[in-house]
């Protein structure tokens, strides 16, 4: 929270000025003259308390154009169209926070900062006994980098920068709840 002018300068005339003869009341000179000094940074404080909402582009206004433009255009062309100010900030903040990590718990944030509730599975190497030369029985090795991504419908807009965001050896399968 930010201070005033006044708060400034009665903290500086308690915290700063020598005890003895100086004269602290609220209409002395040298209170007027620490006031005049007070008033930019009371000034400066309250910019700043307005622009903490502005540190993610989740809750941006007047910073919102900013983050675009360092994002640039979306590669998946999500940003095409008119969008509303609500679906601008879903889409920065996505893209904001898609470039840190390639783990399944990184794809569940990434999915969350769309309002959307994935499940990733990885499915089980299957161990059947011996194998014959040149028969495959029951699967290869390739399941292990597979991930299938379970979402809920086709509109979420979240296969192209999983894809774009997956790991370089890992395969995405996506199933959606709404097909079954």
């Amino acid at each position: 929270m930010s201070r005033s002018a006044e708060q400034i300068r009665d903290e500086w005339v308690t915290d700063l000025l020598p005890t003895g003869k100086w004269a602290r009341g609220e209409g002395s000179n040298l209170s007027r003259f620490l006031l005049a000094f007070a008033v930019p940074l009371a000034g400066l404080e309250e910019d700043i308390e307005g622009l903490r909402a502005e540190i993610s582009p989740r809750d941006a206004s007047a910073l919102l154009s900013d983050y675009e433009a360092v994002l640039g255009p979306d590669p998946c062309g999500r940003d095409v169209g008119d969008l509303s100010i609500a679906q601008r900030r879903s889409l920065a903040f996505q893209r904001w926070v898609a470039s840190s990590g390639v783990s399944r718990a990184f794809f569940k944030r990434l999915a969350e900062a769309a309002g959307v509730t994935i499940e990733i599975v990885e499915p089980e190497l299957p161990v059947h006994g011996p194998s014959r030369c040149g028969v495959q029985r029951c699967g290869t090795t390739s399941l292990r980098f597979t991930w299938i991504v379970r979402l809920p419908n086709h509109s979420t807009g979240l296969e192209c920068p999983m894809r774009r965001l997956a790991p370089a050896d890992t395969t995405l399968v996506f199933d959606y709840e709404d097909d079954a």
